[in-house]
C-alpha cells in the first residue's frame, strides 16, 4: 500500500515540517501555514478497475485515522470518480490539517511545543531583541531548553561587564561555572552577537574569548637555550609566553625552529644558540617576537610538501630563514625510513629556493613513490650532528 499516502505518509510529510521550525514557527507568527493542505499520492484512473479491493482497503485505513473517526488529526477531502466498469467511486485527493493543534496531537508535540512557547515568553521578556532570533531558530529554542535560566545569566553578565579582560574562570556570575560557558559557547556567540554593542565586539577574531573581551590562555612556547654560558640559574629548558618571550630578548646570534619535540630536546649543544620547538602549524606566534627578525634563523621540518609549506609560512615574517637538513641527499640517504603523507599539498609557494622548490616538485609528483616523506625525527643522530659542527666553528 505504500504507493499511495498513507497515515504514516501524512505523519511522515506533517514532520518535516515540525523538523524545519515551521509549526513552532507557526505558534509565535500565525502565516498561511495552516489549515496544511496535502496532495495524496493515489490511484489513477486505470487502478481503479485491477485493484478495486486494496482501494477500498486504502480508503477504509486513511479515514479509519482521519479527524472524523478518531476527532483529531486530518480530514480527507474527496474527488468524484466514474468509471465504466466500477460505477461511481469517490477517492481521497488531499489530506487537510486543520490547525495548528490538530498538527502537535497526531505528531505527539504538544508538551514541546508548550515548554517552546514558555521559553519564548522568558527569553523575549528579558531581550525583546531575541524575538527574530527565536522566531528563527526554535529548535535551538527548545535543545536549549535546560540551560536558558543560565544561558541568560551569562547574556546579563557580559552585556553588563562589556571587554573585561578577565580569564574565564574569573567570571562571577551565580550558579554558572566555567566549563558551562565553555560547552555552550556555540549558542552564546550567536546570542552576544546580537544583544552585544557592536563596539564592544571584535568582528574577527578567532576565538569566543578574544571576540568577547576576555583574557585568553598565553601562548607557550617551548625553547632551549644550546650555550651553556646564557643558562638562567643552570635552567636552559624553558616554557614561556610568547608576550615574555617577545620581551626577553637572549643574547643569541642564531635561532633553531624545528617542529619535532624529542628534536628540540637533543639539539647539540651550539655558542649564542636556541632552538624554539614543537609548534608546528602555530609557528605564526613567533610574528609577535620582533627580535627574530635580527637572527639568524635556520628551518628544520619534516621532508614532504607540508613541510616545504611551513618553511614558506616561516619566510613569510621571517625572510631571512634558511632551510637545515631539508634537500634531497638526506631525503634518498634514509629510503628505509620513509613513511606516506596522506594528504599531501599540491598548491604553489612562493617563497622557496631553486633547490626547495625543485624537491616539491619531485615530491608533489610522486617522482619515487606515492607520497614519499622522510619525518625530521628519522633523520639519523649522526647526520644531525654532522649538519651542525658548521655552526660550531
Amino acid at each position: 500500500m505504500s504507493k499511495w499516502s498513507d497515515p504514516k505518509w501524512i505523519r511522515e510529510e506533517l514532520s518535516r515540517k515540525w523538523d524545519s521550525g515551521r509549526i513552532l514557527r507557526y505558534l509565535l507568527i500565525q502565516d498561511d501555514l495552516f489549515p496544511l493542505r496535502m496532495p495524496l499520492k493515489r490511484p489513477i484512473r486505470s487502478d481503479v478497475n485491477e485493484n478495486f479491493a486494496e482501494i477500498s482497503r486504502w480508503i477504509k485505513i486513511l479515514k479509519d485515522n482521519s479527524n472524523q473517526t478518531i476527532g483529531f488529526g486530518y480530514e480527507l477531502i474527496e474527488k468524484e470518480m466514474v468509471h465504466r466498469q466500477s460505477g461511481r467511486n469517490y477517492l481521497p485527493t488531499h489530506a487537510i490539517i486543520p490547525s495548528v493543534q490538530d498538527a502537535l496531537r497526531l505528531l505527539k508535540k504538544e508538551r514541546e511545543a508548550d515548554k517552546f512557547m514558555e521559553l519564548a515568553q522568558i527569553i523575549k521578556t528579558e531581550w525583546p531583541i531575541l524575538n527574530e532570533w527565536i522566531s528563527k531558530y526554535p529548535h535551538k529554542v527548545l535543545r536549549a531548553s535546560d540551560d536558558w535560566s543560565g544561558i541568560l545569566a551569562v547574556l546579563k553578565w557580559f552585556f553588563n561587564h562589556p571587554r573585561c579582560g578577565l580569564y574565564l574562570r574569573q567570571l562571577d556570575i551565580s550558579g554558572i561555572d566555567t566549563k558551562f560557558i565553555e560547552q555552550r559557547k556555540g549558542i552564546l556567540a550567536e546570542l552576544l552577537n546580537i544583544i552585544m554593542p557592536r563596539d564592544t565586539i571584535v568582528q574577527n577574531a578567532q576565538s569566543f574569548e578574544l571576540r568577547y573581551g576576555l583574557r585568553v590562555k598565553p601562548v607557550q612556547i617551548r625553547l632551549r637555550l644550546l650555550d651553556h654560558e646564557q643558562f638562567i640559574q643552570g635552567i636552559s629548558d624553558i616554557m614561556i609566553p610568547v608576550e615574555q618571550l617577545a620581551a626577553f630578548k637572549p643574547a643569541v646570534s642564531k635561532v633553531f625552529i624545528t617542529e619535532n619535540e624529542i628534536n628540540g630536546l637533543c639539539f647539540p649543544e651550539i655558542k649564542k644558540s636556541m632552538v624554539i620547538f614543537g609548534l608546528g602549524y602555530g609557528v605564526d606566534v613567533l610574528k609577535a617576537v620582533a627580535w627574530l627578525k635580527e637572527k639568524e634563523i635556520y628551518y628544520w621540518g619534516d621532508i614532504d610538501t607540508h613541510g616545504f609549506v611551513m618553511l614558506d609560512q616561516v619566510r613569510s615574517f621571517l625572510p631571512q630563514t634558511k632551510s637545515l637538513l631539508m634537500n634531497e641527499s638526506i631525503l634518498l640517504s634514509h629510503r628505509d625510513l620513509w613513511s606516506v603523507e596522506t594528504k599531501p599539498f599540491f598548491g604553489q609557494l612562493t617563497r622557496l629556493t631553486p633547490d626547495e622548490h625543485r624537491l616539491l616538485n619531485l615530491l608533489q609528483g610522486n617522482t619515487w613513490d606515492k607520497g614519499v616523506r622522510l619525518e625530521q625525527e628519522r633523520v639519523s643522530f649522526q647526520q644531525v650532528q654532522k649538519a651542525m659542527e658548521i655552526f660550531k666553528n
